[in-house]
């Protein structure tokens, strides 16, 4: 691994429509000059773990965004009910309950994950091995976030981790109390945007990174919204730091359940017409 990573990209936590809006992103960030091949660091947590896995193993921009833009009729992904807005409201209780401790607020997410009746794990690596075009991790610089059920703390996944590929994803994906935790040499794992939506201080001693946040900025949520802080940490590191949010046609793409299935198509196209807009002023960031 290099020990210094000039160019980063972080992919944040969004559901089925993250994916798909992320995928729209880069796709036509692609097709307008800025080169994805020049980030020496992919960062992924939950959604953001599908897509930065992908494009660690090689595949263009332009499959990625297809697959969401056209989805396969028999695909094997599930719909489940979810708002983005419940839990956050959840989160809001939940941290006056421990009086602001997050390590503590984490644990009682990790107890709720471990308890909750979901799918089962196999069906859920079947869904996440699906989502994938190979299942060997690559020499790229690629790492995953996922959070400790018992502990509370992240862990990042690499390709030194020891563990499969399609382990490392689904635990970053495993959103409590919609999928199951996954075990890790004896550890149980949940969704990385329990600790971060993004997860961006991943990327610290980076030069330039992008952050794409397909749940914003995530102000209102206080155990995963850190964004802000974050991008400051960076910053204050001397990083160059650019976010980028959905706007307000990829907000409406997204409708109210990010986990929806049906919301692929809607998001990867307005990504991508999001991202057509963005091109000229990133790729001159980039590239400089």
């Amino acid at each position: 691994m290099s020990a210094i990573n000039t160019h980063a990209i972080v992919f944040g936590g969004g559901g089925l429509a993250g994916i798909a809006w992320e995928a729209g992103l880069v796709h036509a960030l692609a097709k307008t000059g800025f080169d994805v091949g020049l980030a020496n660091l992919l960062v992924g947590t939950s959604a953001g773990s599908v897509i930065s896995t992908q494009l660690a193993s090689g595949i263009s921009t332009e499959i990625l965004f297809n697959e969401q833009a056209n989805p396969n009729p028999d695909s094997v992904e599930k719909f489940r009910p979810y708002s983005q807005e419940e839990a956050d409201k959840a989160n809001q209780t939940l941290m006056a309950k421990v009086n602001g401790d997050l390590t503590a607020a984490r644990k009682r997410i990790g107890a709720f994950a471990r308890r909750s009746e979901t799918p089962s794990l196999d069906e859920r690596k079947a869904i996440i091995a699906s989502r994938l075009s190979q299942y060997e991790w690559r020499s790229r610089s690629l790492r995953l976030v996922a959070v400790d059920v018992d502990t509370g703390e992240p862990r990042v996944f690499d390709s030194e981790s020891g563990c499969s590929l399609i382990d490392a994803v689904a635990a970053s994906c495993a959103v409590p109390g919609v999928w199951p935790t996954v075990p890790i040499e004896g550890k149980h794992y949940m969704d990385g945007g329990i600790m971060s939506m993004n997860n961006a201080w991943v990327a610290s001693g980076s030069k330039r990174v992008l952050v794409l946040a397909p749940l914003g900025y995530s102000d209102g949520n206080p155990v995963s919204g850190h964004l802000r802080d974050e991008v400051k940490t960076l910053e204050d590191e001397g990083a160059s730091v650019r976010v980028i949010t959905p706007n307000e046609s990829s907000l409406k793409a997204f409708g109210g359940n990010v986990l929806d299935p049906a919301r692929r198509s809607p998001a990867a196209h307005a990504g991508y017409s999001q991202g057509l807009g963005l091109a000229s002023d990133l790729v001159a960031w980039w590239l400089a």
